[in-house]
């Protein structure tokens, strides 16, 4: 389960630890720069409750956010500042994206290749990220989230052209965000719920195909995240269907986006019965 939209102390709350521990969900809890101080103590309660920890680190919002070449350097300081904080939590995650700034302008219809990062950038990111991996997974499982155009990729031109490098990390999971309710609702009218479930379908075969046993996906969204208008599932069989698709294609590792919605929207048994 994914957790951007809540704080530390909601997280920690008696009735949260309760759900997660009732339904047996892993817990995929953002960390930014702001909450190193505290994120020790919070995967210690949560563990000794039982709860399964990932920690899911992001930079500040004018240095990217996400794991990109841009933002390569700081991004392994700071997963190396939250284990070291943290090294009780049992994983870690990589958030392979392009920086906010230039998702911004993706999502208001204006892409732009203006900063696709040169070869010798591109190389040099996708070494520091892959030294990274290695020496994080010593002692904790590692898994990404990635777009889903890689899915349908040959090569990395597309992962460098995003600068995303992804296919050479040695992790665990490859979580492909295929969030049907975006693909709907960000598409202007042109793709209704019926082909954002197809599309679903299809992004999950090729995830197989591409990343084999590596495979997962995230599904979502039940509320807002990083942009804050993010579209949402209507209702908890929306989100029931899209999972029955993912099964359906043989995907056996799914997450959902995010426990936050899940609580303001409720009830959360629903959701959490949706998702199986």
């Amino acid at each position: 389960m994914w957790c951007e939209t809540l704080t530390f102390d909601e997280v920690v709350a008696p009735r949260v630890v309760a759900l997660l521990r009732r339904y047996r969900l892993d817990l995929l809890l953002a960390v930014r720069p702001w909450q190193l101080d505290e994120v020790g103590e919070v995967v210690e309660r949560l563990r000794g409750a039982g709860v399964f920890v990932a920690l899911w680190p992001m930079l500040a919002d004018e240095h990217g956010r996400w794991a990109s070449v841009q933002s390569s350097a700081r991004f392994v300081a700071f997963g190396d500042a939250v284990v070291a904080r943290a090294p009780g939590a049992d994983e870690l995650i990589l958030d392979l994206e392009p920086p906010l700034d230039r998702m911004a302008g993706w999502k208001a219809g204006r892409p732009t290749f203006r900063n696709t990062p040169s070869p010798r950038a591109y190389a040099a990111a996708r070494a520091a990220l892959v030294a990274a991996v290695e020496r994080w997974r010593a002692e904790r499982r590692v898994t990404t989230a990635v777009v889903p155009l890689l899915v349908a990729e040959r090569g990395q031109w597309l992962q460098r052209v995003l600068g995303t490098p992804t296919t050479d990390l040695p992790v665990a999971r490859h979580s492909v965000m295929a969030y049907t309710t975006l693909l709907e609702g960000w598409s202007r009218g042109l793709i209704d719920r019926r082909r954002a479930e197809a599309a679903l379908a299809a992004c999950a075969r090729l995830a197989r195909r591409r990343f084999g046993a590596q495979a997962a996906l995230s599904l979502g969204t039940i509320g807002p995240g990083a942009f804050g208008d993010e579209p949402c599932y209507r209702d908890p069989g929306e989100l029931a269907r899209d999972v029955a698709l993912a099964a359906a294609a043989g995907i056996d590792e799914l997450s959902l986006f995010d426990l936050g919605g899940i609580l303001r929207r409720g009830p959360a048994e629903a959701w959490l019965e949706a998702l199986g």
